[in-house]
């Protein structure tokens, strides 16, 4: 039979059922990690703290958290290799909500079976109950709390690392992504798209800007006369992350296309976030002429971490569907193009307009990663001499675009082509006299101008729409001397 419980045991099962009610049942075990990462500075303060901030860690804990954004995440951690962090992070997760099930079931077979008030409290022997009261609270009180801590340390690494590296390069991506579509489709959704342009000069100190567009001037809320001579670094603010900064500058340095989302102020102080793309562009000898670079204020659309949230997760079944709706080049015609690239540099030396490092590195990548490199807002440009409208520099995008996959050398011809004559041997026909008038007018005014044209492609094997954006770029005296033509492809807007 069971024995009498003494008073004293009474007391101690009552303070046990008393100290285990006062644990919050809904107390967590999921991680809580605090990703104050030192590698990006959160853009708060009074100042700041007006725009949404990509790699703040609350946005970060909200993005490995969310189903959507944590898959695209994961699905882009495996193309660079490094997925193997995601999963882990995700295997964690699931470690913590199994415990969480744990704790919430002990929880209730306590209150529901065995407290003193339980409603269907079992027939137990007081020795047993009181046993149990005490086994809980040493489970409640060191087993769970140990068990929560096992991969603390690894946890607290691994997210440090993805929130240092991976996920920087996977936002810059899906903004990059969001910004190629928008210069199709809409290009007023980001404040600067296809008309916010410098060039600096390499071969005077300190890389000064020596044309600047008047979407440039608009965008950062300077005077021309301000922004002339000025190296692009006065953009930044104390709190613009500086890993991406030494970025840039190797990028120059070593002359290669940078893409980077910089966290920069305009004139007044306002902060915005700039998605920078830049690329070095050589003469017809060879030698390092300019530096191109394009910036999109992306904080026009992007104003709380919804916005953040819904361009992180775009791209869930894109890539399924450009395979069914675009013909894929066949594989030996893909081997063609980049081995015709690799003849014309050995013999021609560097050609103007295209990143010959880039092209060599392309050569060693799998196509996907090829595609990757040039997929950016700007990876289709022409500059022309805005006085006589020849090319005088061109992406290597331009190539990849447009010209056959066994064409050897045809490129190497393409700076001192006439801009119109280069489009019409792309084209259905001639272009049409309105199509160069409005150009020629717009030129002369100095004001950008955005139309369509058709243009025969490889990738379609056949004619595709892109809107053309013009925009002339001016010196300190507001003298146009160069004219940037991008292309939007509205083949690539569908992946919307």
């Amino acid at each position: 039979m069971d024995r009498p419980i003494s008073p004293e045991e009474l007391e101690d099962l009552r303070r046990l059922d008393f100290d285990l009610a006062a644990v919050d049942e809904e107390e967590s075990y999921a991680p809580s990690i605090d990703t104050q990462h030192t590698q990006h500075t959160s853009a708060t303060g009074s100042s700041s703290s007006r725009i949404a901030d990509f790699f703040g860690p609350e946005v970060f804990q909200v993005v490995l958290h969310n189903p959507t954004t944590a898959h695209q995440l994961k699905k882009f951690a495996h193309s660079r290799l490094c997925g193997e962090n995601l999963e882990f992070l995700e295997k964690v997760d699931q470690y913590h909500q199994s415990l969480n099930q744990a704790i919430k079931t002990v929880f209730e077979i306590h209150r529901n079976f065995i407290s003193v008030d339980a409603p269907n409290q079992v027939n137990l022997p007081n020795d047993v109950t009181l046993q149990i009261n005490r086994n809980l609270k040493h489970v409640l009180a060191k087993v769970m709390p140990n068990m929560e801590s096992v991969f603390l340390t690894a946890q607290h690494d691994i997210q440090r690392l993805v929130a240092s590296d991976i996920y920087p390069r996977f936002v810059r991506y899906q903004m990059t992504s969001s910004v190629t579509r928008a210069l199709a489709t809409n290009k007023n959704k980001y404040a600067g798209l296809g008309d916010c342009f410098v060039l600096t000069d390499p071969n005077k100190g300190d890389n000064p800007i020596v044309y600047a567009s008047d979407g440039f001037v608009k965008v950062t809320g300077y005077e021309r006369n301000e922004i002339i001579p000025r190296n692009c670094r006065f953009l930044q603010t104390r709190k613009t992350d500086r890993e991406s900064v030494t970025r840039i500058k190797k990028s120059l340095e070593n002359p290669a296309e940078c893409v980077e989302l910089l966290l920069n102020e305009r004139k007044h102080g306002e902060p915005f976030w700039n998605l920078l793309y830049t690329a070095p562009l050589y003469d017809s000898a060879g030698k390092l002429a300019f530096f191109l670079g394009g910036q999109i204020n992306v904080s026009t659309t992007i104003h709380n971490t919804s916005d953040i949230l819904r361009i992180l997760s775009h791209g869930s079944d894109d890539e399924k569907t450009e395979q069914r709706s675009a013909p894929a080049p066949p594989k030996p015609a893909r081997s063609s193009l980049w081995s015709s690239l690799r003849r014309s540099k050995q013999t021609n030396g560097r050609i103007p307009g295209m990143e010959s490092d880039l092209l060599e590195d392309l050569n060693n990548m799998s196509f996907k990663q090829q595609k990757d490199a040039f997929y950016t807002a700007y990876s289709k440009y022409i500059i022309v001499n805005a006085e006589t409208l020849l090319i005088s520099f061109f992406s290597a995008g331009i190539v990849e675009l447009l010209y056959p996959a066994r064409a050897t050398n045809q490129h190497s011809q393409i700076p001192g082509q006439e801009v119109f004559k280069f489009l019409s041997q792309h084209s259905s026909g001639n272009l049409s006299r309105d199509y160069k008038s409005r150009v020629r007018a717009a030129v002369k005014a100095g004001q950008a101008i955005t139309l369509d044209l058709s243009l025969c492609t490889r990738r379609m094997m056949g004619f595709e729409t892109f809107m053309t954006h013009w925009t002339p770029l001016k010196n300190d005296q507001h003298v146009t001397g160069f004219v940037v033509l991008t292309l939007g492809s509205l083949q690539d807007a569908r992946r919307d």
